[in-house]
C-alpha cells in the first residue's frame, strides 16, 4: 500500500489496530469480554458458544470519510435450569401438593401398641 502523502510503501493496516481505535476502543473491550464469558460457558457446560462481530460502514456524504459501527453479540451457553411440578388451584394459586390428592398423616398418629401373649 502506498502513502498518497509521502508516496512510501507500507504495509496494509493490521486489523486489530483498526479495532483497538474503533469507538475509542471500547468495541474490543466489549469484544474481549464477550468472549471470555463465551469460552467460560463452552468449557463449564460442553454446550457450543457463538460471537459476533458486525461492522457497519457508510460512507459521509460530500466526504472521504468513513462511519464504522461496531456491534457484538454473543451466545455463551449456560446450565440447562431444572423445571419444578407445581399444581393449580381453583384460585389460581401454585402449590407443590396435588390439591385433589388426600395426603397422609405421617407424623401426626403414632401406632397403636400391641401385647403379644
Amino acid at each position: 500500500m502506498t502513502d498518497q502523502s509521502t508516496g512510501e510503501q507500507r504495509p496494509p493496516r493490521d486489523f486489530a489496530a483498526f479495532l483497538l481505535e474503533l469507538a475509542k476502543g471500547k468495541t474490543h473491550r466489549e469484544l474481549s469480554e464477550a468472549l471470555r464469558d463465551v469460552v467460560k460457558g463452552v468449557t463449564q457446560t460442553g454446550k457450543p458458544g457463538k460471537l459476533q462481530l458486525t461492522l457497519q460502514f457508510k460512507k459521509e456524504k460530500g466526504t472521504e470519510a468513513l462511519l464504522i459501527a461496531g456491534d457484538v453479540k454473543k451466545q455463551a451457553p449456560v446450565f440447562d435450569q431444572p423445571a419444578s411440578i407445581f399444581y393449580a388451584t381453583e384460585l389460581g394459586d401454585l402449590q407443590r401438593t396435588d390439591p385433589n390428592q388426600d395426603e397422609l398423616d405421617y407424623y401426626g398418629s403414632t401406632p397403636k401398641e400391641t401385647t403379644h401373649p
